[in-house]
């Protein structure tokens, strides 16, 4: 019988801690989790933890940026899904939280108004000051229907006349070769024009690599929209977008470089800068 009232007390005893530890978790248990709203590539996360006290953020994006502020800002450097993990503290307890960001990019508008690419890149900037001449800085974006551009140049930049030329099968070998650029071009298209003036066309490529012989198909009212050029800390500054449908079957990325001539086409600039050993095109990923 004393073995009984024994067993039955440390039986009793045994559940009652249980049940005093549950209550314990139950009442202070950390709990991670998050949410965040996208703009363009700049996000904002809002932390909804539960008794936590540190915090530590893994954005998924290889940027090897870390935060550990409670609800931190984040810049993802291109669109895609991204898996963001939230690790929440308290002590000894740690819970972690982990969920998809969806990013889309900024929403480009074409309208002189250039706000909209503050978190977009440069894809390039020109290092050449002889060949680059007025043509600085280009940070490109591709949306659904159309290829954007934002192009920065020196005070004399007004583009006169514009050269244009678009490799938009992704392939160097095949389209109009120019001498210019040597690493590679290969351009179905030839969107030649002036924004000054606005006029042009855009024009297909035709016969063989080496020739320039080049056929109009749109008029450049039906392919480029282009704010006017604006004077921005010094640089003078222009947005333009392609209309995707206009470049047909495309392939993942275009290849594109851009000259600038006066009226009587003499060179002014060009970007990337062309003309010597390692000059050839650069890509927009659509």
């Amino acid at each position: 019988m004393k073995k009984n009232i024994i067993y039955l007390c440390c039986t009793a005893l045994i559940m009652l801690s249980i049940s005093a530890c549950k209550k314990n978790d139950q009442g202070s248990g950390t709990k991670a989790v998050f949410s965040y709203v996208a703009d363009g590539f700049n996000v904002n996360f809002t932390n909804f933890s539960q008794n936590a006290s540190e915090y530590s953020w893994d954005f998924g994006d290889n940027s090897n940026e870390k935060s550990t502020k409670k609800s931190p800002q984040h810049i993802f450097k291109s669109k895609g899904d991204f898996l963001v993990t939230l690790t929440a503290k308290q002590g000894s307890t740690i819970s972690t939280f982990t969920d998809t960001v969806s990013i889309i990019g900024p929403n480009i508008k074409i309208d002189g108004d250039f706000t909209d690419w503050q978190y977009v890149d440069y894809s390039f900037t020109n290092t050449d000051a002889v060949n680059g001449g007025t043509l600085l800085g280009i940070k490109t974006f591709a949306s659904p229907t159309d290829i954007n551009f934002y192009l920065e140049g020196t005070p004399a930049m007004q583009f006169a006349i514009i050269d244009m030329y678009i490799d938009a099968d992704n392939n160097p070998k095949t389209g109009f070769t120019t001498g210019q650029y040597p690493v590679g071009s290969g351009a179905e298209f030839l969107l030649e024009g002036s924004l000054a003036g606005g006029w042009g066309s855009l024009y297909t490529h035709t016969g063989d690599p080496a020739s320039f012989s080049f056929s109009p198909i749109f008029d450049i009212a039906d392919v480029l929209h282009y704010s006017a050029i604006k004077t921005v800390s010094g640089k003078n500054v222009i947005e333009f977008s392609i209309k995707k449908d206009k470049l047909g079957s495309l392939k993942g990325a275009i290849n594109f470089a851009i000259v600038e001539s006066t009226s009587g086409y003499a060179q002014l600039g060009a970007i990337p800068a062309n003309n010597s050993t390692s000059s050839g095109f650069l890509q927009v990923k659509l």
